[in-house]
């Protein structure tokens, strides 16, 4: 599973953590979205994709569109690595951006 990790603001305001990639065995994007909080047992799940159907995103624009819904900008270039994940399959990979 690639693994891309980010902390940045939403247009709300509120501080996030943004965890996504390419899911190598599940064959699909995955997106977790924290709220920051003073300790790390307290963050709040703001999204998951485990909540979708089949587990995952089908594809990096799925990935956009739940970003926008929730205000986040995701980092430049973050779309086109996770395209590239998705297309070479990439697996064992993180970067933090």
């Amino acid at each position: 599973m690639s693994q891309h990790h980010f902390s940045t603001t939403a247009s709300t305001g509120q501080q996030v953590q943004v965890q996504c990639g390419w899911d190598r065995p599940l064959q699909h994007q995955h997106l977790t979205v924290w709220a920051v909080a003073e300790a790390p047992a307290e963050r709040e799940v703001l999204y998951t994709c485990l909540m979708e159907r089949g587990g995952g995103l089908p594809d990096v624009d799925a990935v956009a569109d739940e970003l926008e819904k929730l205000g986040i900008e995701a980092p430049e270039g973050l779309y086109e690595r996770l395209w590239l994940d998705e297309s070479f399959n990439q697996g064992n990979g993180l970067t933090v951006w």
